[in-house]
């Protein structure tokens, strides 16, 4: 009580000569008085539609066709005009060798998602990245190219902190630029829950006021066989399934990680792509270039989709399932439908 009543500021206020010859005691009826005409008001509305909760949960329908999705007005002009012509000439020069290896059957997981967010960067100026060591390209090369083409601004390398970088991404978000979080590794987005969980509520909390683009996506999550020790290894999926407003998925082939990324950069929500970790680079296939690809659904045919339950088993590090055959090229939304 001693050190409550010692840091009080209003009563430290009170007895400085900051206060001295201050009408305080008018001050405090006339607050007192605004905050109950706030809570009368409260509490004469009328609660809102109970349907309006399920309204509120995404911005963007689980089944949205993300491929008929425009870029903004002008985004080519944008492009130009910000980015240096040598640079994007050699992004560009870049892009197409990704193109080609995925047109050829020999993309890797972590190059196909590489390639979905310089497309994405090209396509529309309001993408932006953030990532540590982003100027190396991270773990897994992600967001490879992304600073030396589009400057420090949109493509920024962060210090040791998730939930500052994802916090940064959050105001982003509100703000109208589409921003994407690499997290080399999943797990380290402990670190970030309150910002994820944030990101999550946002369309919710403000009415449908704020779309909360944000892609965030890491390498683990996916095993069995994909543990790099206890500290990368929690099933960080676990964490994140019960916070509102946030579409899941996971993808372990380079055809899925490439279409599910181009998806949820492009979505209006935030999205967690969970991929393999030692899957990563050894797993090669093709990619169905300039495709998104539903986040609704498995990508392996029509499959029903899956509880929270099932999936959860499914990720599961414990669960007894080869990942290649149970989770190959699927990503799901958080519930059933």
């Amino acid at each position: 009580m001693w050190a409550r009543a010692e840091a009080d500021p209003i009563k430290i206020f009170e007895a400085s000569d900051d206060a001295a010859g201050l009408d305080l005691a008018s001050a405090t009826k006339n607050v007192k008085a605004s905050v109950k005409q706030s809570l009368d008001f409260a509490k004469n509305s009328v609660p809102p539609p109970r349907e309006l909760a399920k309204e509120l949960e995404f911005p963007d329908k689980p089944d949205t066709d993300y491929n008929s999705r425009a870029p903004p007005a002008n985004a080519e002009a944008i492009t130009k005009a910000t980015v240096d012509p040598a640079k994007l000439e050699e992004c560009n020069k870049y892009i197409g060798e990704l193109q080609a290896l995925a047109k050829a059957g020999t993309i890797s997981i972590a190059d196909a998602v590489n390639l979905a967010v310089l497309e994405e960067m090209v396509r529309d100026p309001t993408t932006t990245i953030h990532a540590e060591d982003l100027q190396a390209g991270s773990s897994y090369n992600i967001p490879k190219l992304t600073q030396q083409t589009f400057g420090k601004l949109r493509a920024a390398d962060e210090i040791i902190d998730e939930g500052h970088f994802i916090g940064k991404a959050l105001g982003e978000g509100m703000n109208g630029y589409r921003p994407i979080v690499e997290l080399m590794n999943t797990n380290f987005g402990i670190y970030g829950m309150a910002e994820i969980s944030s990101a999550g509520n946002t369309y919710a909390t403000t009415g449908g006021q704020f779309e909360m683009p944000m892609f965030i996506v890491g390498a683990g999550g996916t095993a069995p066989n994909q543990a790099l020790g206890a500290e990368h290894s929690q099933p960080f999926h676990a964490y994140v399934m019960g916070i509102p407003g946030l579409k899941i998925g996971t993808a372990a082939s380079p055809d899925a990680a490439y279409g599910i990324s181009k998806s949820m950069i492009r979505d209006n929500g935030p999205c967690f792509l969970f991929l393999p970790v030692k899957m990563m680079k050894e797993t090669k296939g093709f990619a169905d270039v300039g495709k998104c690809m539903p986040i609704n659904k498995c990508a392996r045919g029509q499959l029903r989709q899956p509880c929270v339950s099932e999936w959860r088993d499914a990720l599961s590090p414990f669960a007894g399932v080869d990942p290649r055959a149970e989770l190959d090229a699927s990503a799901r939304v958080r519930k059933c439908t």
